[in-house]
Parts: structure tokens; C-alpha cells; sequence
């Protein structure tokens, strides 16, 4: 059943000016059913309109996990249910520790190898024997050391069983191949999700200075331009002190999509760390990446935000960028010292607004220090 969000948002929206609505969601006929019990169990314990709790308090309702039904029971028994218990509560049911969930799929492969190795030789011990058998048994009819009748009949017991070991060792093979392609996508999956940033799903730290290292390794080996900018969302500590972190939340998300517009298969958006991105430009140069950060950073800042939990104004959110362009003689460390320096002088400059790398930047900050 897929949630109408909008239609709940608003419904919560007008609840708090008064006015009695209901939220309803659709299915896939278009059939609404009523979602008031999530509006009241919102209301009742006094939790904030947003997508953690909307997700433990549909899954409480209407899902099947029992323990996150009965720790929640727990809670509400000790009057112990807000904002930061059900945040704990959705870091351990539904944010999947990765490297937990890695090394699971390669335990689970080796095991499934080591299983099918062991039929593998145990199926090549028993067609060895019954070669053997097979050879001594034509030893025996040249012999006549044995009716013909029986020696035939053995002889087709003992081909029978050597083709059933085979088909037997075939289907293992089979499945193991099976299990393993399932075990592929599997680690596919948590490989990608160890390289994603889970607020914003934009590629995180990790994944940036991988792609670093490769685009810079390409730069110097067919001479692409390449230009970095870092991104810094301006007064982001004021924003999570008036109105909370799930409102801060909300603002990193709306700002990694408006940058995500920027993305292509030559310029790569990722979230460096905390309110702060990183967007590196391949074959590109200085003007062309400042243009499209400016035209970023001028598109935001004609929105005029409300935080959906309080309904208060929060008003126009900017962000500062610095840029710089790769020269023959930068190494990663002084391209990433360049661009930082350049994001530090729009900063000092006031902030909502998009700088140049020059080189009289860093000779200034280290005079402000």
C-alpha cells in the first residue's frame, strides 16, 4: 500500500490549525482507507510529523515485527515514547549495521562452497569406487568367475549408481551456482548501501575520495580538466538549534536533491561530511562549474521554507561553495586544500554565495588563525 504523504501532511497540517481532517492512503485500485490512527497515535504521544516516526508508528500498526511492537509497548507502558526513543528504536530495527550485513553474504558463500566442495569429493570418491567396482567386474566375466546373467545385472546396479551420484553432484552444482549469483546481488546491494549516505542517499565520504583518486588518476593521464567545489550550508547549527535536528535532517535532504540536479556522468555530488558536499567536475572547466553551482545556489535561495513538524517559518536556506580548478602541478591533497580555502573566503565574505579559488586565500586564513 503506497502512503499518500501529501495528503497526510496536510491533514496534519490543518489538525494544528484547528480543523478536523483525516489522512487516507491509496492501494493500487485507487481505494482510500482511513490512516487516522497514525494522525492519532502521532497526536496522543506528541511525536513529530516525520519520516521515522511515520515509519515505526506504520510498521507498530500495521507490520509484523513483533519486537519492535513489544519494545514499543514497553515505552508507551513507561511513558517513555518521544522523538529521541523512536529514533533509537529506528536506528535498530530498520538501519542495517553494513559490515555486519557484508560479512554475513561472504560467511553464507563460504559456507555454501565448502558444503557443495564436500559432496563434490565425496560424489568423486564414490564414482572412483564404483570405476573399480566396474573393472574388476569385467575382470570377473573374462574370468568366469561369474555368471553371465549376474555379472550384467551387477555391472548395470553399479552404472546406475555412478549416474545417479553424477546427477546428484550436477544438482548441487547447480544450486550452489544459484545461491551464489543470489549472494552476488545481495552483497551488490550492501556494497552500495555502504557507499551511500543513508539521510541524503547521495555517495558518502568513502565513496568520494574513491572516485577521487580515480578521476585525478585520469586527469593526469589524458590531461582532463577537473574542478572541485565543496558546498557548506550556511548557519546549519542555528537551523538544528530553533527547530530540532529532524527539521536540520529535512534541510540536508532538500539541498542534496537540488545539487543532485547537477549530477551526470561527469560530475560526481557526494556528502563530505556533516551540512558540507562535495562535486567534482570532470572535463570541465573553472567558469563552466561555477556557472552551474551559481545557478544551484540562486535557486535555493528563493525558497522560503516552513518546518512541516511546527509549522513555523524558517525562512530562505543557503549554502556558501568555494571552487578550484586542478592545475598540472596539484596533487589531491593541495586540490582539496585549494577548494577549502576558497569555500573559507565565501564564507568570511558573508556567506550565500559562490568563490573562486585564488591564491592569496590561503595566505588569509592562516592570517585569521
Amino acid at each position: 500500500m503506497k502512503i499518500d504523504i501529501k495528503n497526510i501532511l496536510e491533514s496534519y497540517l490543518r489538525e494544528k490549525r484547528g480543523e478536523v481532517a483525516c489522512p487516507v492512503c491509496t492501494d493500487q485500485e485507487g481505494e482510500y482507507s482511513p490512516l487516522a490512527e497514525i494522525r492519532n497515535f502521532l497526536a496522543l504521544h506528541n511525536l513529530s510529523l516525520n519520516a521515522k516516526n511515520l515509519e515505526i508508528t506504520w510498521e507498530y500498526l500495521c507490520g509484523d515485527n513483533n519486537e519492535l511492537k513489544a519494545e514499543l509497548d514497553k515505552a508507551i507502558s513507561a511513558s517513555a515514547i518521544n522523538n529521541e526513543s523512536v529514533i533509537d528504536l529506528h536506528e535498530k530495527h530498520f538501519n542495517v549495521d553494513i559490515g555486519a550485513q557484508i560479512e554475513r553474504i561472504f560467511l553464507e558463500a563460504v559456507e555454501q562452497i565448502r558444503n557443495t566442495t564436500q559432496l563434490l569429493s565425496t560424489g568423486t570418491k564414490n564414482a572412483v569406487r564404483h570405476e573399480n567396482q566396474l573393472i574388476e567386474q569385467a575382470k570377473n566375466i573374462r574370468g568366469g568367475k561369474d555368471s553371465l546373467e549376474n555379472a550384467i545385472q551387477k555391472m548395470l546396479n553399479l552404472s546406475r549408481l555412478m549416474v545417479e551420484s553424477t546427477r546428484e553432484n550436477q544438482i548441487q552444482i547447480t544450486h550452489t551456482n544459484e545461491k551464489l549469483a543470489e549472494l552476488q546481488k545481495d552483497l551488490e546491494v550492501a556494497r552500495s548501501e555502504a557507499d551511500h549516505d543513508k539521510l541524503t542517499r547521495l555517495p558518502n565520504r568513502r565513496k568520494f575520495d574513491r572516485d577521487f583518486d580515480i578521476v585525478f588518476q585520469r586527469m593526469q593521464d589524458e590531461q582532463r580538466p577537473i574542478v572541485l567545489a565543496f558546498v557548506d550550508v550556511d548557519h546549519f547549527k542555528r537551523i538544528n538549534d530553533t527547530f530540532g535536528h529532524d527539521c536540520g535532517d529535512r534541510v540536508l535532504r532538500m539541498i542534496a536533491d537540488q545539487l543532485f540536479l547537477l549530477s551526470n556522468n561527469r560530475c560526481n555530488i557526494s556528502r563530505y561530511g556533516g551540512e558540507e558536499f562535495a562535486v567534482l567536475f570532470e572535463d570541465a572547466e573553472m567558469d563552466c562549474a561555477f556557472e552551474r553551482i551559481e545557478a544551484c545556489r540562486l535557486e535555493l535561495s528563493k525558497k522560503s521554507l516552513v518546518d512541516i513538524g511546527s509549522g513555523e517559518p524558517i525562512g530562505r536556506v543557503t549554502f556558501s561553495a568555494g571552487i578550484a580548478q586542478c592545475l598540472p602541478s596539484d596533487t589531491k591533497q593541495t586540490l582539496l586544500r585549494k577548494a577549502d580555502g576558497a569555500l573559507y573566503n565565501a564564507k568570511s565574505e558573508g556567506r550565500n554565495m559562490v568563490s573562486k579559488y585564488s591564491n592569496g586565500f590561503e595566505n588569509r586564513r592562516a592570517s585569521d588563525r
